[in-house]
């Protein structure tokens, strides 16, 4: 039988103990991110709305750019609660992603998108924004606490949210939702309640926060689908 010195067990000890440091490493750096929940875009995305029957709709032209939908034509200053949304988009691997474009939309706080012909919308709010992500994947909007709402006489109810696209290149136009934690909504909504996943139906949850002196704020991250 061979025998092992006493510096060949302490050579093969310290061998296995890198091996079994090392293992985890390679589990964590192989292990891609769940990406992103995908919700249609809907019938109110301004650059190309359809709009739906008995709620004729109209492309906004020119679309409105920028992070700020609070401040309409002339300077005027929306009506609703002001936050600040915020986040990253990175793929699977968790690599962030530059020179992404992020586009919101939403309801004002009346309740009606941009786009919907004849009605009686918010002029100080702009309905739609769009950014690119910068160095570190990071993109922000300043917007409103949007409400919920119903159409078709209360048949369609819809939490509050806000949609969001991302593009740009070698990626597939990725579009999605953000929900907010608490929202009476939620339990009801079918776009919710889709998702079987409980962390990643908890992912697409803004929690809000408020930093003394500024308005209340909430993150969300979008991981986008490999191509």
């Amino acid at each position: 039988m061979t025998q092992f010195s006493h510096d060949d067990r302490r050579k093969f000890i310290g061998w296995l103990a890198r091996i079994l440091m090392a293992t985890p490493l390679v589990a964590v750096a192989t292990t891609k991110l769940k990406p992103t929940p995908a919700v249609t875009v809907g019938p109110f995305y301004p650059p190309q709305p359809m709009g739906l029957p008995f709620f004729g709709a109209k492309a906004l032209n020119p679309l409105p750019e920028g992070n700020d939908l609070t401040i309409g034509p002339g300077g005027r200053q929306s009506e609703g609660e002001k936050i600040n949304l915020s986040g990253r988009v990175m793929n699977t691997a968790g690599q962030v992603l530059p020179g992404i474009r992020v586009e919101i939309w939403q309801v004002d706080a009346r309740g009606h998108y941009a786009v919907e012909k004849a009605a009686d919308k918010d002029p100080g709010f702009t309905g739609y924004g769009a950014v690119s992500t910068d160095a570190s994947g990071r993109y922000g909007f300043t917007t409103i606490r949007p409400q919920g709402y119903a159409r078709y006489g209360g048949l369609i109810k819809r939490a509050a949210h806000v949609h969001l696209r991302v593009s740009g290149a070698g990626l597939t136009p990725f579009a999605t939702e953000v929900w907010f934690a608490g929202d009476p909504g939620n339990e009801r909504d079918s776009f919710i309640s889709r998702i079987d996943d409980p962390q990643l139906r908890d992912r697409m949850l803004v929690r809000m926060s408020r930093v003394e002196g500024g308005l209340p704020a909430g993150t969300f991250d979008v991981v986008v689908p490999d191509a």
